[in-house]
């Protein structure tokens, strides 16, 4: 995912996958010149994440996860 798609998703279901361990799911709530903020599932703030280890949930699963 690139910052402007994260910009075009905000509200929208993501799925973090690190490169290594378990990916998470999470929810678009911010973005900057830099980074994307993902509120994980079972987190109660928000994460800097890299825009390219985010994927897209499918379009059925859009809707906030929380």
């Amino acid at each position: 995912m690139t910052l402007d798609e994260a910009r075009e998703h905000i509200g929208a279901g993501v799925v973090y996958n690190p490169g290594h361990g378990r990916p998470e799911d999470g929810e678009i709530v911010r973005v900057t010149d830099l980074y994307v903020f993902v509120l994980f599932v079972g987190d109660r703030t928000p994460k800097a994440t890299p825009p390219g280890a985010l994927t897209l949930l499918a379009p059925h699963q859009n809707e906030s996860l929380f």
